[in-house]
């Protein structure tokens, strides 16, 4: 059964972001979080007491390693993930977004990512490729680490997508409050099992 990729969002208060993390949480099997620029040490640790791996999206590696994250989600071009895997903790993890290019998570997977992401729905040709299937589903017939799904889904588009993925990310709803992360999660965990 995948285990759950949360994203907390762009400008949300600490406060909100660790009481919906941990409503999640208790709901179902999450294993990860990413946070954005502005967060800080007291945030990641309580969202690590949670049992969270706690990666912090398209930062410098000084920054992970002065957090005391699990590592780094990146989302750009600009950062070469063989220098990032030189300058962060031996332990860090480092995650790259590929949009729906095939070409980048070859070449993510080469630089030493230990998970890529792929914009699930954006199932737009790249390049020469217009291939319909899944990318995960392309991805795990094809290497070792992990593929994410990026977009967030549904309960119902979770099941379709959960025995081609190691994870799943819910649906953006679960942030509005712990209630709805509640809801949502154990909503999600049904269709999953």
């Amino acid at each position: 059964m995948p285990r759950l990729f949360l994203v907390a969002p762009q400008g949300a208060a600490p406060a909100d972001i660790l009481a919906c993390a941990k409503a999640a949480c208790a709901a179902a099997d999450c294993a990860s979080i990413v946070l954005h620029e502005g967060a800080t040490a007291d945030e990641v640790k309580a969202l690590q007491d949670l049992g969270l791996a706690v990666l912090i999206a398209d930062v410098e590696p000084r920054v992970v390693s002065h957090l005391k994250a699990d590592g780094l989600h990146v989302t750009t071009s600009e950062f070469n993930l063989l220098d990032l895997r030189m300058s962060l903790p031996k332990d860090a993890m480092v995650g790259k977004d590929c949009g729906t290019s095939r070409h980048a998570a070859m070449e993510a997977s080469e630089q030493g990512a230990d998970y890529v992401g792929f914009r699930q729905k954006a199932q737009l040709p790249d390049d020469d490729e217009d291939n319909n299937e899944p990318l995960v589903a392309w991805w795990n017939e094809l290497a070792e680490i992990p593929a994410v799904p990026l977009d967030p889904v549904t309960a119902e588009e979770a099941a379709l997508l959960a025995p081609q993925s190691d994870f799943i990310r819910p649906s953006d709803e679960m942030w509005q409050n712990p209630d709805s992360a509640t809801r949502i999660l154990k909503g999600l965990n049904e269709k999953l099992k």
